[in-house]
């Protein structure tokens, strides 16, 4: 069983790790790769890493909507582009010295649905943090190839919007289309994208909301997926599954390796295959796609 996407430097995972990471070992638990997605969070994922070194692996990159959370929620205006520049610049000197303890870079990615919630700022300045986006996943997307390392990329796009997906696509065609690797996680776009994610030659990531009665259309993706490119993942601590969502008795709900295996007996009925046998092959995809920098 893995976890291929987790913020373990988040709470309340963080508070909770030494119970947390032995519950997924006692369920045959072997691999969650913890991402660090904001700079000033890469320390503690890098020491969880390092603490957990025998399960936990570590992917470090910019979350896409970093610069708006970093700039306009704070209340910067000015020099958006600037500060934003600096930052990627920032992220590319951790990762180069940090390359020995990192198996992937990530979160990385494109989010226009974050951004148009915020009826605060303007038009010309989601545009502006729209090309900000695009240089960061695109740099990230440079040194992920440079370094020969997988990606797990966050696309998220307004609903009904193909725009942000594509516009991901677009970019990994330019710049390394068979040259990198990795997983779409938590991939919620059309479905008739699918193929062009695949053809790029990644995975797909399906967490907890596999297990919504809401999830319908991620079960729709799940059907068009082949074996070979899934991936499992919790996103932990966010999306819980239904299982404990609906729990009165969980006054704390949030996402944990363990919830894997909700996820994976879920997925097996969707894919009409037996759950242990889904689990094997999906952990051989997790080695074939994150143990790929050691080959």
């Amino acid at each position: 069983m893995h976890d291929s996407h987790i913020h373990l430097a988040l709470e309340p995972l963080k508070s909770n790790l030494n119970e947390i990471i032995s519950r997924f070992r006692e369920n045959n638990g072997k691999y969650i790769l913890t991402q660090g997605t904001d700079i000033t969070d890469f320390d503690n994922s890098i020491e969880i890493a390092s603490h957990f070194q025998n399960t936990v692996q570590l992917a470090l990159g910019l979350h896409p909507s970093y610069f708006e959370e970093n700039t306009i929620e704070k209340g910067i205006y000015e020099d958006i582009y600037e500060k934003s520049m600096k930052d990627i610049e920032k992220l590319e000197k951790i990762i180069l010295k940090n390359k020995s303890k990192i198996v992937a870079i990530g979160e990385t990615g494109l989010d226009y649905y974050q951004m148009s919630l915020n009826k605060e700022i303007s038009e010309d300045i989601k545009e502006q943090l729209k090309e900000i986006q695009k240089i960061s996943f695109r740099k990230q997307l440079q040194m992920a190839k440079a370094l020969n390392l997988p990606l797990s990329i966050h696309a998220r796009d307004i609903q009904g919007s193909k725009l942000c997906v594509e516009d991901a696509l677009r970019i990994i065609a330019e710049e390394g289309k068979g040259l990198v690797t990795g997983s779409f996680h938590s991939y919620t776009g059309e479905i008739d994208l699918v193929e062009d994610i695949l053809d790029m030659g990644f995975c797909i990531g399906f967490n907890g909301i596999l297990t919504y009665n809401s999830g319908e259309n991620i079960r729709e993706i799940l059907k068009k997926v082949p074996e070979e490119n899934i991936l499992f993942e919790t996103d932990g601590p966010f999306l819980p599954p239904q299982s404990v969502r609906k729990d009165k008795k969980i006054t704390e709900k949030f996402a944990e390796p363990f919830h894997v295996k909700e996820i994976i007996s879920v997925a097996s009925e969707v894919k009409s295959l037996d759950p242990k046998y889904l689990e094997e092959v999906t952990d051989r995809n997790y080695e074939r796609v994150f143990f790929k920098q050691n080959d």
